[in-house]
């Protein structure tokens, strides 16, 4: 069996993307979202994935915008560029991308093709720890530097790692009082 430290994101992937076309409707890519149960589809045209479209693209640029989705094209509302990753990086790798770019998902690409996406929960599903990798930027969005500025910060201590609704940053660690006063 492979260890964590072991394993790639080819092994970890979701294979078998599935695509709309650039000049389909973003009613089209919601229908083909709900049917194949996902939560996101590339878009690609005659070169390839241009992009990719998410139920949450779909919910801020077309729902809450109030536009008509069957007058609203993929090309309109995709993210592009895609950011890729290749099947031989780790999931370590894929993880600090993920947080540091502040996505859920990656397209895995190899020799200019789309082979495969690996999301967030792919990775959970392997190593539940990661999660808080992946999420910590977006999530706390904290700069170390104004963080006792904005007031106290909830959460484990990076020293003693017991909670605390006392955190402030040292060093550039999260610190409760008690290991402040040490």
């Amino acid at each position: 069996m492979k260890q964590i430290d072991d394993i790639s994101v080819g092994d970890a992937m979701t294979r078998g993307v599935i695509c709309v076309g650039a000049k389909d409707t973003a009613k089209y890519a919601a229908e083909v979202m709900d049917k194949n149960d996902i939560s996101s589809v590339i878009v690609a045209d005659k070169t390839g994935g241009v992009g990719m479209i998410t139920e949450r693209d779909i919910l801020t640029k077309v729902v809450l915008k109030s536009k008509d989705a069957n007058n609203v094209k993929c090309s309109q509302i995709m993210t592009s560029p895609l950011i890729t990753i290749g099947p031989n990086a780790t999931i370590d790798e894929a993880a600090i991308m993920m947080r540091d770019k502040n996505i859920r998902r990656i397209v895995v690409s190899e020799k200019g093709k789309i082979i495969g996406v690996i999301s967030e929960f792919d990775i959970v599903k392997i190593e539940p720890t990661l999660h808080m990798l992946i999420r910590e930027s977006s999530q706390w969005s904290i700069d170390a530097a104004s963080a006792t500025e904005r007031g106290t910060i909830a959460g484990e201590c990076e020293t003693c790692e017991n909670y605390s609704e006392n955190l402030r940053s040292m060093d550039g660690r999260l610190i409760c009082e008690d290991c402040r006063e040490k």
